[in-house]
């Protein structure tokens, strides 16, 4: 039986760091454009999307060696397939690369025996171009069989849930999935699309700046947890790359953040968990 398992105690990060943040990038490219009816495919919209994989993820990627910080790529097993040298170029500078799916196929609408096929033929194409079997998963949308799939694939951590600010475990016959939750600000809502000029960068940050600030003062009391998500055929686009700069130096300037791969939150998540229970304490409860 698949249950909800949340933490009872004040949450801490690691040295005491008032909140802790992710920086993803779900990856992918023109997957998601399909054919017409009559089979001619939206050569604008495919473009727009390819975007990403062809310039933006080198623009985002010099931004973070500027600063300094490791991310989380959640990449589609097509991305890992037809673009080897940027999957590489983002192992080589340290990031992590976890699983968007394989052609970001909407999970609710695949059976389950199509949903395992999705996540075994994505990790095995990301593992024969990184070396690596993905820990991590964030797919496009969540279906019943989702987060047990996952277990039974080895994931350490999925991260499609809206409900809840912090971390928390999914528990399932002795297996657990942590599960990073996401917040509805990623720059696929404030640009409001990939193809169009709603939004603007200066409103852009004045959002990503207010969910941080709020965060980061409530981390006085016990530690938060700040998800970012990004796309590179979004936040790679000239003026918009700017503000994803812009909003890593000012969460860098306030002290106090560790900025870390979704891997490592969700590893030290699982480790505190294990550690309070070995210490006879309760440290998660059951979801109402």
């Amino acid at each position: 039986m698949l249950r909800e398992r949340h933490f009872q105690k004040s949450f801490y990060w690691p040295e005491n760091h008032r909140t802790a943040v992710t920086l993803t990038f779900d990856f992918q490219g023109g997957e998601d454009v399909r054919p017409g009816e009559d089979g001619t495919l939206d050569h604008e919209e495919y473009t727009q999307c390819e975007y990403g994989p062809h310039t933006g993820i080198w623009r985002i990627l010099r931004i973070l060696d500027e600063e300094n910080v490791k991310a989380t790529f959640n990449t589609c097993g097509g991305i890992a397939e037809r673009y080897p040298d940027a999957v590489k170029a983002i192992v080589d500078r340290g990031h992590e690369i976890a699983g968007h799916g394989y052609h970001h196929e909407v999970a609710r609408d695949l059976t389950r025996d199509q949903e395992n096929e999705v996540m075994r033929k994505t990790g095995a194409m990301i593992k024969q171009r990184t070396g690596h079997q993905p820990v991590g998963w964030r797919s496009c949308t969540q279906s019943p069989n989702s987060i047990e799939l996952l277990m039974e694939h080895g994931y350490k951590w999925n991260s499609n849930s809206f409900s809840h600010d912090l971390p928390f475990v999914w528990e399932s016959n002795g297996k657990h999935l942590i599960e990073l939750p996401r917040q509805p600000y990623g720059d696929g809502r404030t640009y409001a699309h990939r193809n169009n000029d709603a939004g603007n960068p200066h409103d852009t940050l004045l959002i990503w700046k207010s969910m941080f600030d709020c965060f980061h003062a409530e981390g006085k009391h016990a530690g938060t947890y700040v998800p970012f998500q990004f796309h590179p055929y979004i936040s790679g686009r000239p003026g918009r790359a700017a503000t994803l700069q812009a909003i890593i130096g000012h969460m860098k300037a306030a002290g106090g953040t560790w900025i870390a791969t979704a891997s490592e939150v969700a590893a030290w998540c699982h480790d505190e968990i294990f550690k309070l229970g070995e210490r006879g304490q309760q440290p998660l409860a059951k979801a109402s």
